[in-house]
């Protein structure tokens, strides 16, 4: 006996279990119930992958950092068992930074406060930094010296 292989995909194409299930005249085709039921759950499932797809790139703005604009590096930090510091309690964000030249297409040069020269990244390694904001005002350091 040669069996081919059949799909049954939301009432597409012929019922596999036809052949294995047996013959009783008491079974008839499926519940418009069932039916129904299957016709929801697809069209949940459509709803989803359509949804995922919408918010694949939500949230991921084109940032085209500029020249003087201040960021912060992204490092890789090591632990130190003798000073007993673990790499997973060290900030992952070293700076901040401005940006002293432009490399096209995407490595930056970064200079620190006193015009230092710290390095060529790629702007993959670049945050964008963003001022500490008290009231929605940006803060001043007496206002940070103040918190202390």
């Amino acid at each position: 006996m040669v069996y081919s292989c059949r799909i049954n995909v939301w009432g597409k194409g012929p019922n596999v279990f036809e052949d294995f299930l047996p013959k009783n005249p008491e079974r008839g085709p499926l519940s418009e119930d069932l039916q129904t039921k299957i016709a929801k759950a697809y069209e949940n499932i459509v709803r989803k992958i359509d949804a995922r797809k919408e918010n694949k790139n939500k949230g991921k703005a084109h940032w085209k950092p500029k020249v003087n604009d201040k960021v912060l590096l992204r490092i890789q930090p090591v632990s130190d068992a003798t000073a007993g510091v673990a790499a997973k309690f060290l900030h992952p964000y070293e700076g901040p930074y401005v940006i002293a030249k432009i490399i096209p297409p995407s490595t930056f040069e970064l200079a620190d406060e006193n015009a230092r020269i710290r390095g060529q990244f790629n702007k993959r390694l670049l945050k964008a930094y963003k001022e500490a904001t008290k009231g929605g005002e940006i803060a001043t350091e007496t206002d940070v010296i103040a918190c202390k």
